[in-house]
């Protein structure tokens, strides 16, 4: 897999606005996310890769909404492991207020 394949951009990915639990909340959900985005790119991940993140690059905020959905969905649907996500997830930021978002992303995952 190249390095572009490896790299998920939110803002430039996806929608610099995103917002909402699920598909009925707009096509910037975190269903919507998690379906269209982070699941096709974590199934392509070979052992020992990981997806890097980039976390703000033009976005304001997210929602623990969004988040919860996104990230902690993937292991509530039965998509992977805990450990695994954890492991195959590098997740950046330039803007250190993001790290707030890291550290509630982990968390979510760890609670499912």
């Amino acid at each position: 897999m190249n390095l572009e394949m490896k790299v998920l951009n939110i803002a430039r990915d996806f929608s610099f606005e995103p917002a909402g639990r699920y598909l009925t909340d707009g096509d910037a959900s975190g269903e919507a996310f998690r379906e269209n985005y982070l699941k096709p790119k974590i199934e392509l991940l070979k052992e020992g890769e990981k997806l890097i993140i980039i976390l703000d690059d033009g976005i304001q905020a997210y929602s623990s909404s969004f988040l919860r959905e996104a990230f902690a969905g993937m292991v509530k649907y039965g998509y992977i492991s805990k450990d695994s996500l954890l492991d195959k997830l590098s997740i950046t930021y330039k803007d250190e207020s993001f790290k707030f978002y890291v550290d509630k992303i982990k968390s979510y995952i760890l609670e499912e």
